[in-house]
């Protein structure tokens, strides 16, 4: 242990105030050895002492753990792997110590927005309040335009896609119009399936910003710096607002918050632009939001249905008809206060006024199958006539002694033109009609019995003589 090494431990030791005859003893060198170090450090000498490169026990793996990284693992699953493929047993302290090395700070640049060109959204918790006399969560609903930093923010008790809808809505109402963009992050209620190049927006909510002319764009997975502008100023919220609330009322919270978003979040000096929000906002964004449409975005929710086999789906005690080809299938159905859409994918295949009663069969006609749809007068009077001058005449006297049941009556007799010739039923039409005898019944038994060839032969009544017929002529007519 000569050398420089020797030397840098003789200077510690001589630092903690040993003599030199007890360092000469304990490290087994001569004390002239000793005092000759000693002399070097009172003539100021610089000893560096020698690093020593000790192998860390990841070494050996460190190349399949930099292709672990490169795959995504974290630090956890990495030690994970290390220990069943590789068979190194490890501390996860140790492998995150290690993986350090390998991990390339990220960069940040700012987000430089053009006026109107985004606004960024989120939710942030504020706890819980008194509302109409129960305890419930709160959440604060923010929007922030992120050229200007203008804000806007509003209370909810939850975080589903109407009550998210309607944010937007009261946020645009309350700028005046729209950004071109909205950056929110992977909430539910706006993503179904987070995707940093192309995340699957929820259609309720894709649909409602296409209707404002507005683009969606989402965050990347735990990246809370791609809307940071947001974020700030949920914490904002947090730290400027909520520390001033002294009360647990959610209605006075309400207007708490409407009047500190007026009168100090949108009209201090911002810390980081260096400017007042609203002075900002009405100077250059304001003009270029996109303008309100004429009318707002009407709300509604979506729900699938199954049709059953009477062809009706099913909504509050109702029940309501879809054209007869999607019995047993599974439809898509947007309701509104007033309205139920029925929709086959992103086709509207019906639409009915929501009916405030209870237990209601709500049918249109052009939804039943062809041969079960109820025809209107008119189109019994043309198929009559079509069907030849006697069938008309037989239809017409029908109508005067059966009102309540003819159409029925008639369906039969044209359905017997399936099985005679139009001739046939016409005939038969006219000798049923002669006889005064108005029935499906005896039209298809003088059809059947081919009577309609057989001369007539009057049932007038002979005064002097009594009856000059056969009753029992009369009986074949309506006998089946």
């Amino acid at each position: 242990m000569y050398g420089i090494d020797m030397k840098y431990t003789v200077k510690t030791l001589l630092l903690k105030g040993l003599s030199q005859r007890t360092i000469s003893r304990e490290l087994g060198i001569s004390r002239k050895t000793v005092k000759k170090y000693s002399d070097e450090f009172q003539n100021n000498s610089v000893i560096t002492p020698t690093k020593i490169n000790r192998n860390k026990i990841l070494d050996v793996v460190s190349d399949d753990i930099q292709t672990l990284l490169s795959q995504g693992l974290t630090g956890v699953l990495i030690q994970e792997k290390l220990r069943t493929d590789k068979g190194v047993i490890v501390s996860y302290p140790t492998v995150s110590r290690f993986i350090k090395q390998f991990k390339v700070p990220e960069v940040y640049i700012p987000l430089i927005a053009k006026p109107a060109e985004e606004g960024q959204v989120d939710f942030g918790y504020l706890g819980r309040f008194i509302k109409d006399g129960k305890l419930v969560k709160v959440w604060c609903f923010s929007i922030v335009l992120s050229h200007s930093r203008y804000s806007y923010h509003c209370l909810v008790t939850n975080q589903n896609v109407s009550t998210f809808m309607q944010c937007h809505i009261q946020s645009f109402e309350f700028f005046g119009g729209v950004p071109q963009t909205v950056k929110i992050d992977n909430l539910k209620a706006g993503v179904d399936i987070p995707n940093f190049y192309e995340a699957t927006i929820q259609q309720q909510y894709a649909e409602f910003l296409n209707y404002y002319k507005c683009y969606p764009i989402t965050c990347r997975i735990r990246r809370g710096q791609d809307k940071g502008k947001v974020e700030s100023g949920v914490k904002y919220v947090k730290s400027n607002f909520l520390k001033r609330v002294e009360h647990k009322d959610f209605y006075q919270l309400e207007k708490d918050l409407q009047h500190w978003t007026d009168e100090i979040c949108n009209k201090r000096l911002h810390g980081t632009t260096k400017k007042i929000p609203i002075e900002v906002f009405n100077k250059s964004e304001k003009q270029a939001l996109i303008p309100l449409p004429a009318k707002r975005y009407e709300m509604f929710k979506i729900e699938r249905r199954k049709v059953n086999n009477y062809g009706h789906i099913s909504f509050k005690n109702n029940f309501y008809s879809v054209p007869y080809q999607y019995i047993g299938k599974t439809v898509t159905v947007k309701i509104t206060n007033v309205l139920i859409k029925v929709y086959d994918d992103t086709k509207e295949i019906c639409l009915h006024e929501i009916c405030e009663k209870d237990g209601e069969f709500i049918t249109r006609e052009e939804h039943k199958p062809p041969h079960k749809q109820r025809k209107s007068e008119q189109e019994y009077i043309q198929k009559a006539i079509d069907s030849g001058t006697d069938t008309y005449n037989f239809l017409i006297k029908l109508k005067e002694q059966k009102p309540f049941n003819w159409q029925q009556i008639m369906r039969g007799i044209f359905n017997l033109q399936n099985i005679y010739s139009l001739q046939i039923v016409n005939s038969a039409c006219k000798r049923a009609f002669l006889y005064n005898t108005f029935s499906y019944t005896s039209v298809h038994k003088i059809c059947k019995n081919n009577m309609y060839e057989q001369p007539f032969e009057s049932l007038s009544v002979n005064i002097v003589n009594g009856f000059a017929h056969e009753l029992k002529k009369y009986d074949n007519l309506i006998k089946s």
